[in-house]
């Protein structure tokens, strides 16, 4: 952790030393505008910007602090945390803040510790930033409210879905393209999950049942149906044909 604090504030304090490093863009936004004719949630994957995601030119920091309030879409959060901004403009890897994301059933949230690793220094004098550092001298912890939430009787492990290298846009979408503030993007329904569990296996795929099948051939399972109940003994008779399993226990247990 430590680590990847030193590195956030050498990354911020190199050159001229100080948040306009981070900050500093000579373009500018015409505004951070919003249309309100908006599409449902979950219908993100119609390839259209959502309102109230501005998409044009490259924001300074309070241009990114204005959008994210002027925003349509997604909760409203303690702090205005501009997604865009943060992994579009500034570049910085998603797993650099979710750090632990790619070895954890959960998505991580960041600890106030990575922030701080650059608003030690970068952004000086805006007021969320001093907020976020009275924060931090407090040794409080930012409740930031729900955005992706599945149901109890779901499971979804983060750690199978990146190693495969399911890229954070497939399932949240437009991120650094569109997203001043974070919303559901995907419809997180299971006719959805499904659709991309059942394409052709992928040349990146490391541990699906496709590569478990091939090194591990299942035995042969008998046919019919169990003696009670009405499913058959055999519940997934496609097991490793798809990219990712299709029976019910993979997301239902």
């Amino acid at each position: 952790m430590l680590g990847l604090v030193a590195l956030g504030t050498l990354a911020l304090t190199r050159g001229d030393r100080a948040e306009a490093a981070a900050y500093s863009f000579s373009r500018q936004v015409d505004s951070a505008s919003q249309d309100t004719a908006e599409a449902p949630a979950g219908e993100g994957p119609s390839g259209q910007a959502a309102a109230g995601q501005a998409t044009a030119a490259e924001f300074t920091a309070q241009q990114a602090i204005d959008a994210f309030y002027a925003a349509a879409r997604g909760p409203d959060q303690p702090l205005p945390f501009n997604h865009r901004f943060h992994s579009g403009e500034l570049q910085i890897d998603c797993l650099y803040c979710h750090t632990g994301t790619d070895v954890s059933q959960t998505g991580v949230m960041p600890p106030l510790e990575i922030c701080m690793g650059c608003h030690r220094v970068a952004g000086s004098g805006l007021e969320p930033i001093e907020a976020l550092r009275g924060m931090w001298d407090a040794g409080a912890v930012v409740e930031w409210d729900w955005v992706y939430k599945l149901p109890e009787f779901v499971q979804f492990n983060h750690e199978p879905h990146l190693r495969n290298a399911v890229e954070c846009e497939e399932c949240h979408g437009p991120v650094e393209e569109a997203m001043a503030r974070m919303y559901q993007w995907a419809p997180l329904t299971m006719g959805w999950c499904l659709e991309c569990h059942r394409e052709p296996p992928a040349e990146t795929d490391v541990a699906t049942d496709h590569v478990l099948s091939e090194r591990y051939p299942p035995p042969e399972m008998p046919e019919g149906r169990q003696l009670k109940g009405l499913y058959p003994i055999r519940i997934d008779s496609e097991f490793g044909a798809s990219r990712g399993p299709i029976d019910c226990l993979a997301c239902h247990y």
